[in-house]
Parts: C-alpha cells; sequence; structure tokens
C-alpha cells in the first residue's frame, strides 16, 4: 500500500509543498484539501498572479513597478509600509 500524505490549504503554500512531495517522493499519494469551491483563489485576486512580489524590493518607487494598475495609489501607502516592517 503507498503511502498518503494530506496536505490541508490548496493555496500557495499547499501547492507547493505538495509539488515538492510529488518530486522527491514518487511513490507517495498526495491528497491536497481545500474548504472553498476553488484552489489557489488568493493568488487569483493578488494582482493578475503575481503573488507576493514584496519580498525583494526595499524602496516604493521599485515596489510600485509590480503594480501596473495602481502605481499612483500604492505609492503613498508604500512609503508608511514597507517591506521591512513585516
Amino acid at each position: 500500500m503507498k503511502q498518503q500524505v494530506v496536505i490541508i490549504g490548496g493555496g500557495p503554500a499547499g501547492f507547493f509543498t505538495a509539488i515538492t512531495m510529488a518530486e522527491r517522493n514518487p511513490d507517495l499519494q498526495i491528497i491536497l484539501l481545500e474548504k472553498s469551491d476553488k484552489v489557489l483563489q488568493k493568488v487569483k485576486v493578488s494582482g493578475g498572479g503575481r503573488c507576493n512580489v514584496t519580498h525583494a524590493c526595499f524602496t516604493p518607487q521599485e515596489l510600485v513597478e509590480f503594480y501596473p494598475r495602481g502605481k499612483k495609489e500604492l505609492l503613498g501607502p508604500f512609503h508608511t509600509f514597507m517591506t521591512g516592517d513585516t
């Protein structure tokens, strides 16, 4: 009988965990559970599927370039809350 792994959460972390486990352990049966009716829903609404782009940007001017539909509106908030604040 194959070993089974259950991953709870169909978001990016759950998907990447499932993919990594499948690549490293091809004999595993991996089950991915998500409570909502669609997986990766938050990725879809995170700015065109770009997800989190804040990890390597250290100036507001650099960061707003990743948000073509809101550069002007986000520049002010990014001066207040930046990547180093998280």
